[in-house]
């Protein structure tokens, strides 16, 4: 049952990452040429779907208004209709090795501003850029020692990462002076489809116990694609094997998780769910692909935001 849930919260935290981003399509020579994973989000795409219709209108209601009105007020930015890119990529599973890259049309000067203002502000110069620092507030010490947040801008791109490497590293990829991904046969897929969200992670260890790994333990590879067409959300999850064999094993696990889902009577969206997802092998690869009415995929939003807003 863990499995299941972790299918259906897979596919609600992809649609529900797409709330925080309005973008354009991934630019591939910005990442760096071996991360272990990638995301990003098209949010222009999304703001075209029935999907991202019912997100912006959510995002009109009065609570949501206000808290848009205050953080425009602080950035001078409206993430509703400035935020123009959001891409994140890891070079490990470590949350430090992290980098994000958003691309807005923001104002550099207040962002520096803030910066400069924030606890215990420093910064180091990398070539011609600044890279300025800060205690995370927000975060809990590790060993005694405050987790600090490290930043720049490089044109429309600002880049957030807890380490100064990462940031520094990440600046000479967007400079063309370090390799990037278009130089990486591995990662053939991310900025290649047409969905919002497209993501890509190379072959991961996952604990024992870990929900996920039954069906990513085998995967060398697994690549995601995620968007809506003439009123239906339509999404691939391709997991890329090392043979035929293991694929066949691969393809058995999904067809048998998709049956638990579908015996779920007590749950109609996990069947609905069920319906709407397929599987099929090609070779080493599998592909779990999904085809669902845009309306049916918003009806299963409200109702989790309803069960969400009830448990308050």
């Amino acid at each position: 049952m863990k499995q299941i849930l972790s299918i259906r919260l897979f596919l609600s935290a992809s649609l529900l990452m797409a709330v925080s981003a309005i973008a354009g399509p991934l630019q591939r020579a910005d990442v760096i040429n071996a991360p272990l994973w990638v995301i990003h989000v098209d949010a222009d795409a999304l703001r075209q779907t029935v999907v991202g219709q019912f997100l912006l209108a959510e995002m009109q209601k009065p609570d949501a208004q206000k808290k848009f009105a205050a953080f425009q007020a602080i950035f001078n930015f409206d993430p509703r209709k400035e935020l123009h890119g959001l891409t994140l990529y890891g070079t490990s599973k470590a949350e430090e090795d992290g980098v994000l890259l958003v691309y807005a049309d923001f104002d550099a000067a207040r962002l520096t501003t803030l910066a400069e203002g924030a606890k215990d502000h420093q910064s180091s110069t990398h070539g011609q850029y600044v890279i300025h620092n800060w205690i995370d507030e927000k975060k809990q010490p590790k060993n005694g020692v405050q987790p600090r947040t490290y930043a720049a801008i490089s044109g429309k791109v600002v880049i957030f990462a807890q380490k100064e490497t990462r940031v520094a590293e990440a600046l000479d990829v967007l400079d063309r002076t370090k390799p990037n991904l278009d130089t990486n046969p591995q990662f053939t897929t991310p900025g290649t489809g047409t969905g919002f969200i497209q993501a890509a992670a190379g072959k991961m260890e996952m604990p024992a116990n870990d929900p996920n790994a039954a069906l990513l333990k085998q995967s060398k590879m697994v690549m995601l694609d995620l968007g809506e067409s003439q009123r239906r959300v339509e999404g691939t999850l391709t997991l890329a094997t090392d043979g035929e064999e293991a694929a066949s094993q691969l393809e058995a696990v999904g067809r048998g998780l998709i049956g638990l889902m579908s015996l779920q009577s007590d749950k109609p969206e996990n069947v609905k769910l069920a319906q709407a997802l397929a599987v099929e092998r090609a070779g080493a690869n599998v592909m779990v692909r999904l085809a669902m009415p845009a309306d049916d995929v918003v009806g299963m939003m409200k109702a989790d935001a309803a069960r969400k807003a009830a448990q308050k």
